[in-house]
């Protein structure tokens, strides 16, 4: 309905300018069709989102030792020195969420939650939907956009202050696994080997 709706604007639009010179005409429809082309796009977006989350809807989340083993012991040298798992799991949420650091002012966070069941599926649509956006933002520190990066869609954001820098990632995983990355003390690509070093086999 929404479409038919969409193609009747347009064909009012292109009637509205027959008293237009034609290259102003043509200007009009040209823009009119490139309008109908991205509602187009974005409505097969969200057909694609809905059926994914519908799926999700039917699979059981993983347990507390699966999410817990996509986690390494170790990343870019540092221990794994937190890991917490099923926090949300009153919720209907399974997340596993790991802290590696050091005494050098060096800190990643990785928080990984499963989409799967009603809940997960529901905040995992949140993040897909973001994610089909273009956005950018800058600030006199930094950025943050959605991008392709390191192979993956992502919200990405770096910030920058003095001899500081703070970076961000965040991913989805086989459509169904939320990802964030949180990285003190590193860059964006500092932290491309803390997405390679995740274990996506534990995360069926």
């Amino acid at each position: 309905m929404k479409k038919s709706i969409l193609l009747l604007a347009v064909l009012s639009m292109m009637a509205c300018k027959k008293s237009e010179d034609k290259t102003s005409e043509s200007s009009s429809i040209g823009k009119a069709v490139d309008a109908a082309q991205s509602y187009s796009n974005i409505a097969t977006s969200m057909d694609d989102i809905q059926k994914n989350i519908e799926r999700l809807k039917t699979i059981k989340p993983l347990s507390n030792e699966e999410m817990k083993s996509a986690l390494p012991e170790t990343i870019l040298g540092l221990k794994r020195t937190e890991i917490r798992v099923g926090d949300a799991s009153m919720m209907g949420l399974v997340s596993a969420e790991a802290t590696y650091s050091d005494d050098a002012n060096k800190r990643i966070e990785i928080n990984i939650m499963d989409g799967a069941g009603e809940t997960g599926s529901a905040m995992i649509s949140m993040l897909l939907i973001a994610l089909k956006a273009e956005s950018e933002k800058s600030t006199a520190k930094g950025f943050e956009k959605t991008t392709n990066f390191n192979n993956v869609r992502a919200i990405v954001s770096e910030e920058k202050e003095g001899d500081e820098v703070d970076a961000d990632i965040q991913y989805i995983l086989k459509d169904r696994y939320t990802v964030k990355i949180d990285g003190n003390g590193y860059t964006l690509d500092q932290l491309k080997p803390v997405m390679d070093a995740i274990s996506t086999s534990a995360l069926k």
